[in-house]
């Protein structure tokens, strides 16, 4: 009995874990010791479909994984924790464009909740939390994107104007001090005040390009532009920085949820020019994600009002384009069954089976369906090779053929009904020979 208390205290102490305060503590729990075995599997299972149903996605998502890891059979875990993974994703991109629209809607509480919704069931979801350290930290901060050759030191040096500074680059962006970013790379940094100057000399004021590329590193995009497109068009500096500034703008607006915004800012930029390609990559990768949800949507609502036909329909075109949506798979396979189950309620028993010749094996429901409607049509096809018999017997061979013909419409195995419709025909030539 004393062999027991260990496991007794793990299951103890997962269970009195289940909230979203002692999420991290949990998953380390999960994560390590040699005490978890196949056996356990099972209340794994059990406790994170429990964990999904309260809406503790994250903690389902983290049980999932340990049955992976332990189970003498890891596949239905492996489907688990793919469709988690994409059920969390939807929620989080939800929670976020919910968020943008209630700050356009200049609702911040209400925006400040979506976003830290969507960093509860994603931490590393980096759009919400620029919109949270940028909008709703204590002390102000900005957002800036890297150039070509970046690294904390020039970062500093570019927008701080002091390259000692690098080390507050390294520090607010979790970053090792020499780190070589990526152009592009979306960097938070704090808003300091200016240090007052000492008023020797008025300096001569800067041209129009200077100033543009002062709030350009400034992260002032719709200044920086301003400034550019009045200076001079045929100058190559100015080309560089204009698209630069239409580059930066559309990659903004599509962390920010502002497609259609993107999509024209992109327009701007010439094809070839550094950093386009991957900007265009990733507002296709919004675009389709919006799509997506908008058309699972849009099944839902013809789901919810019994028309599985129609919801069906939307289902399967999107998997086409999505095969690896697992919401949109599980959907489809409930309506096939619910549209399958009207036609049989409604005695269109070739119509269920029609249906039911793409339905999912695993599952149960639609496979029990689907031996209900072969049994019913084999005991509908005797019933008409029997009734083809007694016309065949009366001499009556058109409306044998006919009987026949629709005994193996409903069961096509039927070989006696095959084999008489032969030799029916064959009397009939026969027949129709005599003089």
């Amino acid at each position: 009995m004393r062999r027991l208390y260990p496991v007794v205290a793990i299951i103890a102490t997962v269970i009195l874990c289940g909230c979203a305060g002692t999420m991290n503590s949990v998953s380390a729990l999960l994560s390590g010791g040699p005490w978890w075995t196949a056996a356990q599997a099972g209340n794994l299972s059990e406790r994170a479909r429990s964990l999904e149903a309260r809406g503790e996605l994250p903690m389902a998502l983290d049980h999932w994984r340990l049955v992976g890891r332990i189970a003498v059979d890891p596949a239905a875990a492996v489907r688990e924790i793919s469709r988690l993974e994409s059920k969390i994703a939807e929620a989080v991109h939800a929670h976020h464009q919910n968020g943008m629209v209630e700050l356009k809607n200049n609702q911040p509480a209400a925006a400040r909740n979506h976003f830290l919704a969507a960093l509860r069931l994603d931490p590393t979801f980096r759009p919400a939390l620029i919109q949270i350290n940028a909008r709703f930290s204590p002390f102000p901060l900005a957002v800036h994107l890297s150039a070509p050759g970046d690294q904390p030191v020039t970062v500093a040096k570019a927008v701080f104007g002091d390259e000692e500074k690098a080390f507050l680059v390294a520090w607010f962006n979790d970053l090792p001090v020499d780190q070589a970013l990526k152009p592009g790379t979306l960097l938070i940094l704090p808003k300091l005040e200016k240090r007052p100057t000492k008023k020797v000399r008025k300096k001569k004021p800067l041209n129009q390009l200077a100033q543009s590329n002062r709030l350009l590193a400034e992260n002032d995009l719709d200044g920086a532009l301003a400034l550019a497109v009045q200076a001079n068009p045929n100058d190559p500096e100015v080309q560089v920085l204009i698209h630069t500034i239409h580059l930066q703008q559309a990659t903004a607006q599509i962390v920010s949820g502002l497609l259609e915004a993107a999509r024209s800012s992109l327009a701007m930029v010439p094809d070839g020019f550094t950093g386009k390609d991957a900007a265009e990559e990733a507002l296709q990768a919004a675009l389709q994600r919006r799509q997506t949800a908008l058309v699972l949507a849009n099944a839902r609502d013809y789901f919810d009002k019994g028309e599985y036909q129609q919801s069906l329909a939307r289902l399967e075109r999107l998997l086409e384009e999505t095969p690896d949506s697992m919401d949109a798979r599980d959907l489809a396979t409930e309506a096939r069954y619910r549209l399958a189950l009207d036609h049989f309620d409604h005695k269109r028993f070739l119509e269920a089976r029609k249906v039911l010749e793409k339905a999912d094996e695993g599952h149960q429901a639609s496979m029990t369906l689907n031996e209900t409607v072969r049994t019913r049509l084999a005991s509908l096809a005797q019933i008409h090779y029997r009734n083809g018999v007694k016309h065949f017997i009366n001499e009556d061979l058109k409306s044998a053929i006919d009987e026949w013909e629709t005994a193996l419409a409903y069961d096509p195995n039927h070989d006696n009904a095959r084999e008489n419709i032969d030799n029916a025909r064959r009397l009939m030539q026969k027949i129709e020979t005599l003089p």
